[in-house]
C-alpha cells in the first residue's frame, strides 16, 4: 500500500526551495517530510496487534510511506473481503478498534488534519518559512 507524498502544493517549486538552501542533490529534506508523514499517520493507522502501524517504511529517495502486508490493502479500502484467493470484496465494511481516529484511507484523514503542520515542519527543516 503505497502512500505517494502528492499533498505539496503545485505552485510549489520544491527543487527550487532545496537547491537554495543547499539540499539538492540529495534527499535529506524529503525523507524527513516522510518521516513526519508517517510519525503524523500513526495515530490514524489501523491497530490490532499493532502489525500494520509499526511497519511504514520510507523509499529511498523519500517519495512514497509504504505500508507493506497481505492486508494492507484492505485496512486501507475498509471493505471486508472473503473467499479463498483470489479473495472478493464481500461488500460488507471493516471494524476498526484502538481510538476514534484510526480506520481507512489514514492518509488522507491525516492530510485533511495535519497539513499544515507538514508544511511548518518541512520550511523549518530547510530553514525557511511556510507560505
Amino acid at each position: 500500500m503505497n502512500i505517494l507524498l502528492k499533498f505539496l502544493r503545485d505552485d510549489v517549486a520544491l527543487e527550487d526551495i532545496l537547491k537554495k538552501r543547499g539540499l539538492s542533490g540529495n534527499m535529506r529534506a524529503r525523507k524527513f517530510l516522510a518521516s513526519q508523514v508517517a510519525r503524523h499517520c500513526d495515530p490514524y493507522v489501523p491497530m490490532a496487534q499493532g502489525t500494520l502501524k509499526n511497519s511504514p517504511q520510507i523509499a529511498e529517495d523519500g517519495s512514497a510511506v509504504t505500508y507493506p502486508g497481505p492486508y494492507a490493502h484492505y485496512q486501507h479500502t475498509g471493505l471486508a473481503m472473503g473467499g479463498r484467493a483470489p479473495k472478493h470484496y464481500t461488500g460488507g465494511s471493516l471494524t476498526y478498534h484502538g481510538g476514534p481516529m484510526r480506520g481507512p484511507e489514514w492518509d488522507k484523514r491525516m492530510l485533511a488534519d495535519h497539513a499544515g503542520d507538514l508544511e511548518q515542519d518541512l520550511a523549518a527543516y530547510v530553514g525557511g518559512k511556510p507560505k
